[in-house]
């Protein structure tokens, strides 16, 4: 079967920003869409996202990026086959810039993400089957699920640093168990912030955003709450923090302004340790700022052997900085995200160059999110290990959590093989 028409369409994001879609039609009319997601707080290194500029919708629109779709990426690929590696080479080869500014990352991706919808479809395939094929791994292996429950810093309009409090059920033996875990944690944490006062509204990413007073409190309320979830119903959990510090690093004074105090590097590393040894922590994303090499070796030489050291900005999915980060041993796990690279192909490329030198992945949605659920699919076929999909709350969340159910009530009678 092939390509017969390859369109855009300008959608609505979970912040009601535009964002991009592409519809690819087969001659068989079959059609297969795809939505991609966008940051809030993003890497300096990401792939470029194309955005109109000027007064309609406060220049965010994606007019020019589905332009782009359909005059210069169509005629590629109309009466061709789908097929996933040799479309993103010809993605890239067409766009002739390293960080996809000519095209756009968001028009690359959406395009990138309907061939592998279709290349799976037309193999009998579901979307992780094809993936885990592309990646020579016989058995998938479903995620992790670190899950929202507090939101800060970028992702909230309150007092806290920190952007994500998250938490991971422990001694769970299935996704479902470890949600209906969380899902408990998740009516505990909103009761009790009923009781103490503090508002229930969500934040960008589907966590409860309350106002208080730093992100100490932060996450005494979080402990508090699991305490309650421990002794009514014997779950237990570890907590992972999504820091961000980009958005509170200062460039001048080459300082982290937290609260009203300017932290060195050893400041803040002396903080997390300080964390690490007061509450049960799995995991820290971006503790420091994405050039800050000599403090992530440190960092990492101090906690790595105990706490998962992500890096975000940091890496920003991309192969070389995350080469130059295994070189100078700055993290032991690397955040996913196809939006930071912008081509499927990539990503896989990404994860397998991690997983070659033992680096812990976790695959990612954005804080702008649609109702995609293409990274849960990458998650499993990457047998990625952990997967960051926001709180459940929501409906471009929830519609992720549900794939990912979906997808190991499948796995539970259906092995591939």
């Amino acid at each position: 079967m092939k390509i017969t028409k390859i369109t855009g369409r300008e959608i609505f994001d979970s912040r009601g920003l535009p964002t991009l879609e592409c519809e690819l039609i087969l001659d068989n009319a079959h059609g297969f869409t795809a939505s991609v997601p966008s940051g809030k707080s993003t890497g300096t290194h990401e792939a470029h996202e194309l955005r109109d500029g000027g007064k309609r919708l406060g220049g965010m629109g994606v007019q020019q990026a589905i332009e782009n779709i359909e005059q210069q990426i169509a005629p590629t690929f109309i009466g061709k086959e789908p097929e996933i590696v040799s479309a993103d080479l010809q993605l890239i080869t067409l766009d002739t810039t390293e960080d996809k500014s000519n095209l756009g990352a968001n028009a690359i991706l959406a395009v990138s993400s309907a061939i592998l919808k279709a290349q799976a479809a037309l193999e009998g395939l579901q979307a992780f089957e094809l993936i885990a094929g592309l990646c020579d791994i016989d058995q998938v292996s479903l995620p992790i699920p670190l899950v929202n429950i507090i939101n800060g810093g970028a992702h909230a309009e309150n007092n806290l640093k920190i952007q994500e409090f998250l938490v991971v059920a422990k001694g769970q033996q299935t996704v479902r168990g470890s949600l209906e875990a969380v899902a408990t944690l998740f009516y505990e944490m909103r009761a009790l912030l009923q009781k103490k006062g503090k508002s229930t509204l969500l934040g960008d990413e589907g966590g409860f955003a309350p106002d208080l007073k730093d992100d100490y409190e932060a996450l005494d309320t979080l402990m508090e709450a699991i305490k309650i979830v421990q002794k009514k119903y014997d779950h237990d959990f570890v907590i992972a923090l999504d820091v961000a510090a980009n958005s509170f690093y200062n460039k001048k004074t080459k300082t982290y302004d937290l609260y009203d105090k300017k932290l060195s590097t050893d400041d803040m590393i002396a903080w997390y340790e300080k964390i690490a040894a007061q509450y049960p922590l799995f995991s820290i994303e971006d503790g420091l700022h994405e050039e800050d090499f000599e403090g992530w070796a440190r960092l990492t030489q101090k906690l790595g052997a105990t706490v998962q050291i992500v890096g975000d900005d940091l890496f920003t999915t991309n192969q070389n900085r995350i080469a130059q980060g295994l070189e100078k041993g700055l993290a032991n796990a690397v955040l996913i995200k196809p939006n930071q690279i912008g081509t499927i192909t990539e990503t896989l490329q990404a994860v397998a160059l991690c997983h070659q030198h033992e680096l812990n992945t976790i695959v990612s949605h954005r804080s702008g999110e649609t109702e995609e659920t293409l990274i849960v699919d990458l998650a499993i076929g990457t047998c990625a290990g952990q997967t960051k999909l926001g709180g459940l709350a929501r409906g471009e969340r929830i519609a992720k959590y549900n794939q990912l159910l979906r997808i190991e009530d499948r796995l539970s009678f259906s092995i591939l093989e």
